[in-house]
């Protein structure tokens, strides 16, 4: 009796071990520092990336990282002002992507519309578990993005401004254009954003493995996740660069 309980318990941990533990040992974000050929800065933490984007003298980032005090470290040796951040594009909600939103106190935050019912208590994440945000400043605010909306300021959300013609809802300051593609299946609504049309960044939307693009471990909805997978697989080629959130950086030449 006790043996088998002991096998159980060995079975149990080993499933668990390869089921949560050994995809993070698979996992290779870029290393910290800026992007050769752009004005983009990564900044690892952990087994992630976030991606700072310089406007003037102040930034937008792509993501918000798992370690507030890491990412806060980083910062200082970078001489980036948390105060200087006016926006925070999140993929998605997942604690891994949102630990250092406290770090800005003064950025928009910006998400998919499907997003919300991730950190509104509707949806649950896993088993007893619910995302949500870190505690947020007087001063942020959060923006719910339709599809394709493209951003071009940060300050000032204008609906007036919104392009009839093309369904791009602008604004006015920010000298780059941030677009955002919905690529639901890693949670409800994940999100991949393309910047000035150049630099496409996935979040969890798939992992790489090569040149091979394969779902993301803790993927919430497979099916929808291959979908997506398959759906924005040749639109992979339209971009200089695509960022990855784990797994570094694909650059484009023509095929994945």
């Amino acid at each position: 009796m006790l043996l088998g309980i002991m096998i159980g318990i060995l079975v149990a941990a080993v499933i668990l071990f390869f089921l949560y533990v050994f995809p993070m040992c698979t996992m290779h974000p870029l290393p910290g520092g800026k992007i050769e050929g752009t004005d983009i800065i990564a900044m690892k933490n952990q087994i992630n990336n976030l991606f700072f984007i310089p406007q003037g003298g102040d930034w937008i980032v792509i993501d918000a990282g798992s370690d507030a005090e890491t990412v806060k470290r980083e910062m200082k040796k970078m001489s980036i002002d948390g105060d200087r951040v006016k926006g925070v594009f999140l993929t998605h909600t997942d604690y891994d992507h949102v630990a250092a939103i406290v770090l800005f106190p003064n950025a928009v935050i910006y998400m998919s519309e499907q997003e919300k019912q991730m950190i509104d208590g509707s949806v649950y994440r896993q088993l007893f578990k619910k995302n949500k945000l870190p505690r947020l400043s007087d001063s942020n605010e959060i923006v719910y993005l339709s599809e394709h909306k493209m951003v071009e300021a940060i300050t000032s959300w204008n609906e007036a401004d919104a392009d009839e013609t093309s369904g791009y809802q602008q604004d006015v300051l920010c000298k780059h254009r941030v677009r955002m593609i919905l690529a639901p299946g890693h949670t409800k609504g994940s999100a991949m954003y393309v910047v000035d049309e150049k630099y496409l960044f996935t979040g969890d939307a798939f992992k790489t493995t090569g040149d091979r693009i394969l779902l993301h471990p803790y993927t919430m909805d497979r099916k929808q996740a291959k979908e997506t997978i398959h759906r924005i697989k040749e639109e992979l080629n339209k971009y200089e660069k695509v960022f990855t959130a784990h797994y570094g950086m694909v650059e484009i030449d023509g095929q994945m």
